[in-house]
């Protein structure tokens, strides 16, 4: 396994480079230092010291479903899926984003564009921003879940904080997977899992999201970098790939420090909205909250302090 030396030397690029991002932003200095803390054990062990200085619900009591996702997140690294949202709710938050236009982050010259009409050929996803996905109807309601937040204490052993939010189109018929369309692990987080919601129907050529089961405990393929499936299949063994389909409204967890990619579809776009639960904070949401807590929403400010100020204000 390499050395702690090592990794560094391979994973930070210079002390310059990262003087300079924590100067523009500290976020972005400890996302390039969590990738040297690669070992389930160790990134369990100050995940566990963090989570002892974080806040906990008073009287804390997971319903039985929480505690059947948290065995589940343990032991294989992804749940079943969750109970099913209501159709309507489904409709109306898929509508939204076929609506609002997209973008290509990878190729930000191409400006924003409709959903089913990507304007250049290589462009395999079309992403929406933060302050679009929580404009959408519905989603702070589907992302404070209590079931979830339960789940999420379980895990963390404190409060979580919602982070990373993210949807995006998967467009079909491409030449080549790109991306998160190909094996990896999440390093951005010590602890967390994500929750998947697929806002589109998704069948083993739809483009489902494909999880190496039990990879989220193991230190094989210490790497930042995403690997053949050839590779996944010879550490973990074939039979332990999961490939998540269902219709849309189906959605599920994962702890994504787990190998997993979300497999580039045959035919068809695939919409599909992301949220993480974490134990620290991650760069991949803007430096201030999105929007205002809505008045007598009542979710908790502290699982929602990156997302919902109060009145926008900032919380450092």
């Amino acid at each position: 396994m390499p050395s702690l030396r090592a990794k560094a030397r391979t994973r930070i690029p210079s002390i310059a480079h990262f003087v300079g991002r924590l100067c523009a932003d500290r976020r972005l200095a400890l996302y390039d230092l969590l990738p040297l803390v690669s070992t389930p054990r160790a990134r369990d062990r100050l995940a566990r010291l963090i989570a002892w200085f974080r806040p906990k619900t008073p009287g804390f009591a997971p319903a039985a479903g929480a505690r059947r996702l948290h065995e589940a997140l343990v032991t294989e690294g992804i749940t079943l899926r969750l109970p099913p949202l209501p159709a309507a709710e489904i409709a109306a938050m898929r509508h939204y984003f076929e609506t609002v236009p997209c973008h290509d982050p990878y190729r930000p010259q191409l400006g924003r564009f409709r959903f089913d009409a990507p304007p250049d050929p290589a462009t395999n996803m079309g992403f929406f921003t933060a302050a679009e996905i929580l404009a959408a109807p519905h989603v702070l309601a589907l992302l404070n879940d209590p079931m979830v937040l339960e789940t999420a204490e379980l895990f963390l052993g404190c409060k979580p904080l919602l982070d990373n939010i993210s949807c995006w189109w998967s467009y079909g018929g491409k030449s080549s997977a790109k991306g998160t369309q190909r094996y990896h692990r999440d390093f951005d987080s010590l602890r967390g899992f994500k929750l998947f919601l697929y806002l589109s129907d998704v069948d083993a050529a739809g483009g489902p999201h494909v999880f190496m089961r039990g990879s989220q405990r193991s230190a094989r393929l210490d790497t930042g970098s995403a690997l053949p499936d050839a590779a996944i299949h010879e550490a973990f063994g074939i039979e332990n790939e999961v490939a998540m389909t269902g219709p849309a409204g189906t959605r599920f967890l994962a702890d994504t420090f787990g190998w997993h990619k979300g497999l580039l579809p045959g035919t068809g776009n695939r919409l599909m909205l992301v949220a993480q639960y974490n134990i620290n904070r991650t760069p991949h949401l803007p430096a201030h909250p999105v929007m205002a807590m809505p008045a007598g929403a009542g979710w908790d400010p502290f699982v929602n302090r990156l997302i919902l100020g109060e009145g926008g204000a900032a919380r450092r």
